[in-house]
């Protein structure tokens, strides 16, 4: 019988999760201790911080896998954007101090994977934090053929001009920018509608910044 790594890969990363929900049990059992002992919230908040983005990139790599191995089918659904972006928002302000701002109607709802459009969301303001932003602005484009467009700018020194040349070429690269790029083409090619295909391109803004655009079909 030959070796099937993805099989042994899945089974890992399943056990890891499990194991990162027991942490996360016990993390809310110490947080509410911390509430007799409060000088020692900070060691609590660095604990959060870690484990929320050990939990994150665990369930980017099942989503990523299942991807690869068409065993994920997206669960594309009405949502109301502003519930998907405001837990996010709220954990990166929190964890990170990045303040992500919603320029676009509250009421705004459309068809996506909750879970793919979070691991893009997510991997965007990572980006955006790591190349020295502390604030993020998500804006929406409707067109009339039904698609739409996320756009999420940042206030950080902009994309290199080596990425902007290469984009559409986006493979994990073993630095944390060029994985998270991965990671959003991946979620966003696994929208499909009346043949098209979900796609992102990135560009920088004329003053400051970074901006990507995650187009939906």
């Amino acid at each position: 019988m030959s070796f099937d790594i993805n099989t042994l890969l899945s089974a890992q990363l399943h056990d890891l999760k499990n194991q990162m929900q027991a942490l996360l049990s016990v993390e809310s059992e110490l947080n509410e201790a911390l509430i007799m002992n409060p000088e020692q919230q900070s060691l609590m908040d660095k604990l959060q911080q870690h484990s929320s983005n050990l939990s994150h990139r665990l369930i980017e790599l099942l989503s990523i896998l299942k991807i690869q191995n068409q065993a994920f089918q997206p669960n594309v659904d009405e949502h109301w954007l502003m519930d998907s972006v405001s837990p996010l928002a709220t954990e990166f302000f929190q964890l990170h101090g990045l303040n992500i701002e919603a320029h676009f109607d509250h009421d705004f709802n459309q068809f996506y994977d909750e879970q793919l459009l979070n691991i893009a969301l997510h991997n965007a303001c990572i980006n955006a934090l790591q190349a020295g932003a502390n604030k993020v602005i998500l804006e929406i484009e409707e067109h009339n053929d039904g698609h739409w467009v996320l756009i999420i700018s940042d206030n950080g020194p902009g994309f290199e001009s080596s990425q902007i040349d290469d984009q559409g070429d986006y493979n994990p690269s073993g630095t944390d920018s060029g994985l998270g790029l991965y990671l959003i083409e991946q979620a966003l090619k696994a929208h499909k509608r009346n043949g098209k295909t979900g796609v992102i391109t990135i560009s920088n803004l004329p003053r400051e910044g970074a901006q990507l655009r995650l187009i939906f079909p």
